[in-house]
């Protein structure tokens, strides 16, 4: 169950920060012990809102009780305006003042409270302003929040689009600039906060990448200080773009009782603790790009609880669930063999959404009065080569109460094709209103410990594919697996590969006192067979533990424990004193001990540091003629290093590596976009080449015709890219109807030999290309080094051209 503290804060922070639409599973450091967090974290799932069309402003003001996080705490968590010392229209004029572009946008409802945040912050004296800005035909609403007892601002995201086709590059402010007018806007925006009161974070770690062709953006975190020591959850996130303008502040919504900062357990003893418990495994990680798994690797890892935070106060280490271990003893074990084994189907046609719910109905138990409402079929994130239903049963919504009430639900996911279950909740949003017991089986007894335990075996047999060759079970003690007092119990399993563990290759399942399947969810990432065994090995379990010891240091801090959903049940958020495991170079955070090459890797290629973008240099690019440019594409993970950590920029390049690097430069998630997009996947490129991906988005972006096969394998000719530049810049019609006879060709001596000249004569008018020594050569193969200097080229000539260079 194990995180560092880094990596806890990560959680937080991203929260906060992530302006990515989809929602990524959180990162784990251990290989034992990987607990199942259906993360609702701090402060729970945003929900959506609904906009008004209303031109007038609504104040709504709304007791909320505590929107369901614990009912023995019903009423603590109270919107009442009669508290608020800052009135509504102090609010709206405060945020009309700090962001300027809002002048002119309407303001259609002001509510006191967080309502659509659930479960609900436990501090609710807030004004929530919902705004509203027409930008050409459409419209787009979002809002912000302001503190009604100190007047700070707490969040705004200006999130609708500027008109025009805007110049970005080179920024009008520096980064160190960019940092100054962030602590000036900090000032007027939080002015209850002492100077002494925030200090900048050392690092800042998100995975929402840039993309080159689009506003320049530098974010800033600061920790906000409690008696004088680093909270590790209480921070404040703001985005300054490259032409000054503050697009993005937030602050974290809960305000909880600290607890003194005097600790009872010395530096010196909890160090001692952490290097005589600290432990490593051998095991498989996988390494994301783009949001998608590219390769596999053996590595040091720390132990399940190797990492965890040490109460300041008591001296014991402290789980995600606040519980003090006694003991970090895990016991792992085969899985034997079930009567009822899982089988695969074998049709080659999918399920349909009746057939995938009767499936999972005839395997679980769903409540009585649930019905399957809003079935849906996509792809798996996680596995983009795999189809799922997503099946939800509800109660009749009749009579709701309350602004965030859910009906009661059950929730499954399921393979199209091999039928496999792959996510089965009893209660979804169970830290909702509190829901009745479900009623026992007639004539069932409760289980004990062990009961329970071959009961979640058998299940785990029927509903994974060879379990008891697979999957190992990991016990924690009867403690650790109880819940609800002994009314659930919950086990993991971990996946295995050559007697070696798989990081997030496992399974969690919680069964209910009578066996019942409660709470099922497996890794949906397909794992390899043919990964490299132990005797690969070079790196020693003595050299790896020393590595991993050298890079951490303790930090007496407060962290919080809870916020979010740990096994479908909700922790409640609490602070404490605590000694947290900190890496000492940031930069390591999201980094294993590779045990065959002995060298550090990055297991998560879309999480920067933006503190150190400027720090990235590749070891053969000094005093290159290109290196700037270089180091650009290297930094926005356009270009990467090999092994030995060189970009060799003379080396010429592929049509498929222009490409790959133009819609990285366009959209650093592309990958996943292609996946829904119905255009882009009629490229015709074989979903086996390494340029698929890249293909597909940039014929979505009509910069290729699909229909066109290229050889993307070639060598890339300047000819060849003048080509794919006209189209990037869609001026390829000119080209063709106007600029094909343009005498201005005729300056190269090659002339003759150039078989595209509008193509070239525009990318040599625009300044994308330029002749050589008064020619052109059009067969002349492009180096990395060229292909670099000219994208940065094209990011300069953004907002010059008539549209958007990588709009649709």
């Amino acid at each position: 169950m194990g995180k560092c503290g880094k990596v806890k804060r990560l959680k937080q922070q991203l929260n906060l920060i992530s302006k990515a639409a989809r929602q990524k599973p959180p990162v784990k450091l251990a290989f034992l012990g990987l607990v199942a967090l259906s993360v609702a974290l701090p402060q729970g799932a945003a929900l959506a809102e609904e906009a008004t069309a209303s031109t007038s402003t609504t104040t709504t003001i709304v007791n909320t009780g505590n929107l369901g996080t614990d009912p023995s705490k019903q009423g603590e968590a109270v919107a009442d305006s009669s508290r608020a010392k800052i009135t509504k229209e102090q609010a709206i004029a405060k945020v009309r003042e700090l962001f300027p572009v809002l002048k002119e946008a309407t303001v259609n409802q002001v509510e006191y409270g967080i309502h659509n945040v659930y479960p609900a912050p436990s501090y609710q004296d807030v004004w929530t302003i919902h705004w509203q800005v027409e930008v050409g035909n459409g419209s787009h609403s979002f809002s912000s929040r302001v503190d009604a007892i100190t007047g700070d601002l707490m969040s705004t995201y200006i999130t609708f689009p500027r008109q025009g086709n805007k110049v970005y590059y080179p920024p009008k402010l520096t980064r160190e600039q960019a940092s100054e007018q962030a602590k000036a806007f900090l000032a007027k925006a939080a002015p209850s906060l002492s100077a002494d009161e925030v200090k900048e974070s050392d690092s800042l770690f998100y995975l929402d990448s840039q993309a080159l062709f689009g506003p320049v953006q530098y974010d800033f975190s600061f920790d906000v200080l409690k008696n004088g020591l680093p909270s590790g959850f209480e921070s404040i996130h703001i985005t300054v773009t490259g032409d000054g303008e503050v697009v993005f502040f937030s602050r974290s919504e809960e305000r909880l009782e600290y607890p003194s900062s005097v600790p009872t357990v010395s530096k010196a003893e909890a160090e001692k603790k952490f290097r005589d418990e600290f432990q490593v495994e051998l095991g498989y990680v996988p390494v994301r790009k783009n949001g998608a798994i590219s390769d596999w690797i053996l590595a040091w890892q720390p132990v399940s609880d190797a990492s965890l935070a040490i109460n300041a106060q008591t001296g014991r280490k402290m789980n995600s669930e606040g519980t003090e271990l006694t003991s970090t003893t895990v016991t792992i074990s085969d899985v034997p063999a079930g009567t009822k084994i899982f089988e695969p189907r074998t049709s080659k046609v999918e399920l349909t959404s009746d057939e995938a719910a009767k499936l999972v109905e005839q395997t679980a138990f769903i409540p009585e009065g649930r019905k399957l409402r809003y079935p849906s079929m996509s792809s798996d994130y996680r596995n983009p080569e795999r189809k799922t239903w997503s099946l939800r049963w509800e109660e009749e919504r009749q009579n709701l109460t309350g602004p965030m009430y859910f009906p009661a639900q059950t929730y499954a996911t399921v393979d199209a094709l091999s039928g496999q279950i792959l996510e089965f909740q009893i209660e979804a949003f169970n830290y909702g209103e509190p829901r009745e017991p479900l009623a026992p089986p007639p004539g069932a007894a409760k289980l004990n410990y062990e009961q329970a335990k071959q009961r979640a075996l058998e299940w785990v047999n029927q509903l994974y594919p060879q379990a008891s060759r697979n999957l190992k079970l990991i016990e924690r003690g009867e403690s650790w697996s109880r819940l609800s007092n002994g009314e659930q119990f919950r086990f993991e399993l971990t996946r295995y590969v050559n007697d070696l563990p798989v990081l997030g290759g496992g399974v969690f399942i919680t069964v209910d006192a009578y066996g019942r399947l409660f709470f099922y969810s497996v890794n949906h990432e397909q794992i390899p067979e043919d990964l490299p065994d132990s005797q690969t090995a070079t790196v020693t379990a003595e050299q790896a533990l020393q590595s991993y010891l050298d890079n951490f240091k303790l930090e007496l801090q407060y962290n919080q424990i809870g916020g979010y959903m740990i096994d479908n049940t909700y922790v409640d958020p609490k602070v404490y004193l605590v000694y947290s495991p900190q890496f000492k170079d940031p930069g390591t955070s999201f980094q294993v001990l590779n045990a065959v090459t002995g060298k550090w890797v990055t297991t998560y290629e879309g999480i920067r540091m933006e503190p150190t973008r400027g720090d990235i240099e590749p070891k053969d690019v000094k005093g290159h003629w290109a290196e700037a440019d270089l180091k650009t594409l290297v930094q926005y993970r356009i270009l990467e290093t090999d092994e030995q950590g060189n970009l060799n920029p003379n080396e010429t390049i592929t049509v498929g590596d222009w490409l790959t690097y133009a819609v990285k430069a366009a959209n650093p998630y592309y990958t996943s976009y292609v996946l829904a997009s119905p255009s882009a996947a009629s490229a015709e490129v074989s979903m086996d080449d390494k340029y698929s991906q890249a293909v597909k988005y940039a014929a979505d972006l009509g910069w290729i015709d699909p229909a066109e096969p290229l050889q993307l394998d070639q060598k890339l000719t300047r000819e060849q890219l003048a080509v794919l530049l006209t189209s990037m810049v869609k001026y390829d019609r000119l080209a063709a109807n106007f600029f094909g006879k343009d005498a201005f060709i005729n300056q190269f001596s090659d002339a003759k030999q150039i078989t595209r000249p509008g193509e070239v004569t525009i990318a040599v008018r625009l300044g994308l290309l330029q002749g050589q020594n008064g020619k052109f050569n059009p067969q002349r193969q492009v180096t990395k080094a060229e292909a670099a200097s000219i994208l940065m080229r094209l990011v300069k000539l953004q907002g010059h051209t008539d549209q958007p260079i990588a709009s649709q």
